[in-house]
């Protein structure tokens, strides 16, 4: 008679990285070149259309380069984030490949606060003044859906059990580990 074991058995090693992970990191890497291509633009064109700048600043008067100083501050500003998350997001990438699991976590949060924010940014129209909750204009509204596809596939990938095996098992360490080494051979 056959009698369960009283704790359960340790699930198999994954021999290859699972096509989830792969998945991830491909959007992942999706992300990276998109920032890279469009995310100081971007924020450059966001800045200019919110009101968060203030262009009566810019009048030929003695101000002026006060003006100039503060959208150099912010210019900076921009590409030096933009700078820091494509770093994150290429760390990221690589380290989900990896198996750790501090990158599937930081990840998470990171394509959850995306999400999160994406959403926001519909239904407020982009726009901090007067229009927010306005209706989004259709163009906006796509362009963003199409965006927030690429965390929400990265989420749903790294949510998935052969996922979760992979950065339980820290990539292909446990294996490295597991091998012979290789007999001596003397120099001929």
């Amino acid at each position: 008679m056959y009698t369960p074991p009283a704790t359960p058995l340790p699930p198999d090693f994954l021999h290859r990285k699972p096509g989830t992970v792969t998945a991830a990191q491909v959007m992942l890497w999706l992300q990276f070149s998109f920032l890279i291509c469009c995310g100081a633009g971007g924020g450059m064109t966001a800045l200019f259309w919110s009101s968060a700048l203030d262009l009566e600043d810019f009048e030929l008067t003695r101000d002026f380069s006060e003006g100039i100083e503060d959208l150099a501050a912010v210019v900076t500003v921009v590409v030096a984030a933009t700078i820091a998350a494509v770093i994150l997001i290429g760390i990221l990438a690589v380290k989900i490949g990896a198996g750790r699991r501090w990158a599937q976590v930081t990840t998470i949060v990171i394509m959850l606060l995306a999400f999160v924010f994406g959403f926001i940014g519909i239904y407020t129209g982009f726009e901090a003044g007067s229009q927010a909750g306005a209706p989004a204009d259709g163009s906006r509204l796509i362009w963003t859906l199409l965006s927030l596809t690429m965390p929400l596939v990265t989420l749903l990938c790294l949510f998935t059990g052969s996922a979760n095996q992979w950065f339980r098992q820290k990539g292909r360490e446990p294996l490295k580990s597991m091998q012979p080494p290789l007999p001596f051979q003397p120099y001929r």
